[in-house]
């Protein structure tokens, strides 16, 4: 071949390599300029080219599947996605004011008793637990421990989602004299409708009247999540009045020298919560499935509500402690 035919192929050859470089930067600037509105707002995805031009060798809309796919791959470091199907999916921008999480999701192991495990360089074993409430009836907390269980939340109560009054769980005072006789470690969990400031303020406050007797050496926790009732009160309040509501709990119950926790969904954490308020709050998560999906910094994980448990008849959640 020819000098100058040489240089004319290698030439062809830069300029199609930077084509693809350039279509690269652009997928990546193209998710950094969306300007998506984290609250409400969907995007449909970009077209896809199915053509090429210059004689690539690359296969009909190869090099826009990649542009395509490096796209998606910034979505997910900077959005929570809510949706299965892109097209139609909502994205809420992930809040900088909140720590995210580096644990390795290949270390989160299934054994054959459905009990989740994970260790990794600085958590040597995390810890399995269950969280329970009068659904469960009577446990027998002995064999609970001999299963491998190493800790248990209890449900304390919760408020009313029609007139608001506070109530104790039907097992409450069973459940965690029982637990702490067996030398289980507890936590408790109040699940909320409070509606402002104020109401959080005053389940804590109920929280704290009712663990008094108690030694308390896992979180307290504020459960916030949809009432699956046609007119709950908490409901359709905004996402300033719910936040509210969990930061005059938290603040009153880490005043009271207890560690607060936030327990909520992963959809529900992004869609009905204002994270840039609460990240000096621990969370606990849930979402069902063999690998959690969420980026913040989570010290539990509910990654089942089908658990099964010697000693406790029916189902259970199940949750894996990170510390």
């Amino acid at each position: 071949m020819r000098e100058a035919d040489r240089r004319k192929q290698l030439a062809k050859r830069m300029k199609y390599a930077v084509c693809i470089g350039a279509g690269i930067v652009i997928g990546i600037i193209a998710g950094i300029c969306i300007g998506i509105d984290y609250n409400k707002t969907t995007r449909s995805t970009p077209a896809l080219y199915t053509e090429m031009e210059h004689g690539l060798e690359l296969t009909p809309g190869e090099l826009a599947n990649l542009i395509y796919d490096n796209y998606w791959n910034y979505i997910k470091k900077s959005y929570i996605i809510v949706g299965d199907d892109k097209e139609t999916a909502q994205l809420y921008k992930i809040s900088s004011k909140v720590a995210r999480h580096n644990y390795d999701l290949e270390r989160f192991q299934l054994d054959d008793n459905g009990y989740m495990s994970y260790s990794d360089d600085k958590i040597k074993h995390a810890k399995l637990g269950i969280d329970v409430s009068s659904h469960q009836g009577s446990i027998d907390w002995e064999t609970v421990k001999e299963a491998g269980i190493k800790f248990a939340m209890i449900r304390l109560g919760y408020r009313g989602y029609t007139q608001g009054g506070l109530a104790l769980d039907d097992s409450y005072v069973t459940n965690i004299e029982t637990a702490l006789e067996a030398e289980m470690p507890v936590g408790v969990y109040f699940y909320t409708q409070a509606v402002s400031y104020d109401e959080g303020v005053e389940e804590a406050q109920y929280v704290l009247q009712n663990i008094a007797d108690y030694k308390i050496s896992y979180p307290v926790v504020i459960d916030t999540e949809k009432m699956e009732a046609e007119g709950a009160r908490a409901n359709d309040i905004s996402n300033e009045e719910r936040t509210d509501a969990i930061v005059g709990f938290c603040e009153t119950i880490k005043d009271a020298g207890y560690t607060p926790m936030i327990y909520a969904n992963r959809n529900w954490y992004a869609q009905n919560l204002d994270m840039d308020r609460l990240g000096d709050y621990q969370l606990w998560l849930a979402q069902y499935s063999n690998v959690p999906d969420f980026p913040y910094l989570f010290t539990g994980w509910q990654y089942t509500s089908e658990g099964s448990v010697p000693g406790i008849s029916g189902s259970v959640d199940i949750d894996v402690w990170m510390k």
